[in-house]
């Protein structure tokens, strides 16, 4: 399984998000936003992607190149997660999440979606062990798929 787990974080919540998601993920590969090069999304199979959100729902700066790419980049086969931390008492709640999970869904194969509360607390381990859990099995269904494809 050849993951990627890609994040951005300002206050450090997303990225505190974003260990702890690798710490049920081993095997898959973290980087912050700018220690990933964009060009290599072709060569993995899944890709989680963290972030928070500006503003009124937005998108933060240094994160659109990645929403960006993903948009452009022919990667039906790729299985993808979003997550994002944020204040509930904003109108758009994790707006940026929801933007990315919308992308996700036209170009990807998107299998999961998770939103915290500004840092996440000892409670939402077990979202957190949730998210991974399904991700995981998407991801094995999809390999599953393409290697009974190979064998037809």
């Amino acid at each position: 399984m050849k993951t990627a787990i890609v994040y951005h974080s300002a206050g450090g919540n997303t990225k505190a998000l974003a260990e702890a998601i690798f710490s049920f993920l081993p095997e898959a590969k973290l980087f912050g936003i700018k220690d990933f090069d964009l060009s290599t999304i072709s060569q993995y199979e899944g890709l989680l992607v963290g972030t928070y959100t500006w503003g009124d729902g937005d998108l933060p700066a240094k994160i659109v190149p990645l929403y960006e790419e993903i948009e452009v980049a022919q990667v039906p086969h790729l299985v993808t997660g979003v997550f994002g931390t944020g204040e509930t008492n904003y109108n758009h709640f994790c707006g940026a999440v929801n933007r990315f999970r919308d992308m996700l869904f036209a170009n990807t194969q998107l299998a999961v979606t998770l939103k915290i509360e500004q840092v996440y607390q000892d409670s939402d381990l077990y979202r957190i062990k949730k998210f991974t859990e399904i991700y995981k099995t998407k991801l094995t269904a999809q390999q599953n798929k393409f290697e009974n494809k190979a064998i037809l």
